[in-house]
């Protein structure tokens, strides 16, 4: 979840390049509503979001029953102590710092979720 495009785009394209399924959402709210009726293994989400930030959608996701627990990585380009001690404070799994590269974005991801199988 980030609400700028381009930044969703890619998170997107290498977490779907590794194997998992991916549902794009660009808004807090809408996000909310999505999570309400359905599971997921992770969420990747911005710091600086409108309406409300990172950490008060982790809380918010976690209190859903069925997400109580599940995995969240915090992207923000806030590197600083105060915004990482809070986004662990709300639940956050793992925090990436942006600019980041698809490596490190992947190393994330893959410490927060089993290794998926491809076909070859």
């Amino acid at each position: 979840m980030d609400d700028d495009d381009d930044i969703r785009d890619i998170i997107s394209f290498r977490v779907r390049r590794d194997g998992h399924e991916v549902t794009s959402i660009g808004h807090p709210s809408k996000a909310l509503e999505v999570a309400a009726t359905q599971s997921f293994d992770l969420a990747i989400l911005d710091w600086s979001m409108p309406v409300m930030n990172g950490g008060e959608l982790c809380e918010r996701l976690h209190a859903l029953p069925h997400l109580d627990g599940l995995p969240v990585l915090i992207v923000t380009a806030y590197a600083d102590m105060d915004t990482r001690q809070s986004a662990e404070r709300s639940g956050a799994s793992s925090y990436l710092t942006k600019p980041f590269s698809l490596h490190d974005l992947a190393g994330c991801v893959g410490a927060l979720l089993p290794v998926v199988e491809r076909a070859s």
